[in-house]
């Protein structure tokens, strides 16, 4: 808490300083930086929603010189323009390091070889995941999605033990290693799936299909992409990268913020990224947020 009260009051002055968007917001309401002392002042904070993030493309809520950005991704924009996040260096690292706990929380480590079938581009799930693979010195197999019998004979060649992907391109990859009866010559031990939604059923059949602990990674192009949070051994509910991000659960009808425990929209505040901060970037999720303490410790 101290450590995300801290964050917070750098970040908030950060993007009313830098990004005339939020100081034009923060104005009207008559918020200024230094009302902001710890997280439990993150209430008065105005909401951010997609239309903002539309109204002000491509990169009108970027808070540093275009000079300090090192990468650009953006959205798919099926529901309208795309979304354009764009990243200092500290960004990147900061997004590596989140998509390695994921993968360490997996049982990953430099011993393994990665195989990373999300699409790599504009798309934040490749580069995503290949840059925490990299970090925890795993070997990387950047095979991106399509071309599905390469991507089963080299995962049979190169003896891969990780897949990151979308579940259902997973379920298709396992669906086409049974039609070649190649189970037996797959050496999976897990997989995380996520940029789309799964049921627990799917992750059931993934399971028995590809031999292989299935687990849920979530990110949002908005906030960085994968990495965001993350499921543990214990597969029961994701744990948030809380040094990176404060989550909130509020009532989507009223805006106002629920209860531990009680169901509502999943609602983020980036703490520390430089090029394109977030305050309370409302995500559309519902969920719950609970406090209690995992069994994985």
């Amino acid at each position: 808490k101290k450590l995300q009260s801290e964050r917070l009051v750098r970040i908030v002055k950060h993007a009313y300083d830098n990004v005339p968007f939020y100081k034009k917001k923060m104005d009207d309401m008559g918020l200024k930086p230094s009302d902001i002392k710890s997280i439990d002042d993150i209430s008065k904070l105005p909401f951010t929603v997609k239309t903002d993030l539309r109204e002000n493309y491509p990169d009108g809520l970027f808070a540093v010189d275009r000079s300090e950005i090192i990468r650009l991704h953006a959205s798919s924009g099926t529901t309208g323009k795309p979304i354009v996040a764009g990243y200092t260096a500290h960004d990147v690292e900061n997004w590596k390091e989140g998509v390695a706990r994921c993968l360490t929380a997996y049982g990953a480590s430099k011993e393994d070889t990665i195989q990373i079938s999300y699409g790599y581009g504009l798309f934040t799930g490749g580069l995503g995941a290949h840059d925490g693979a990299t970090k925890i010195g795993a070997t990387v197999l950047p095979t991106s999605s399509g071309n599905t019998a390469k991507q089963i004979m080299l995962m049979q060649d190169l003896e891969c033990t990780g897949l990151c992907c979308t579940p259902s391109y997973a379920l298709f990859l396992a669906e086409e290693i049974e039609k070649e009866g190649v189970k037996d010559k797959i050496k999976l031990k897990f997989g995380a799936f996520g940029a789309e939604p799964w049921t627990e059923n799917m992750r059931k059949e993934l399971e028995s299909k590809l031999g292989i602990k299935a687990y849920d990674i979530y990110g949002l192009t908005e906030t960085s992409g994968p990495g965001v949070a993350f499921e543990c051994e214990e597969q029961s509910g994701m744990h948030i990268n809380e040094d990176h991000f404060i989550a909130e659960i509020i009532d989507p009808d009223t805006g106002e913020v629920l209860p531990e425990g009680e169901k509502g929209e999943l609602v983020f505040t980036s703490l520390d990224k430089e090029a394109f901060p977030l305050l309370r970037y409302r995500t559309r999720d519902i969920c719950v947020l609970s406090r209690k303490k995992c069994s994985c410790g």
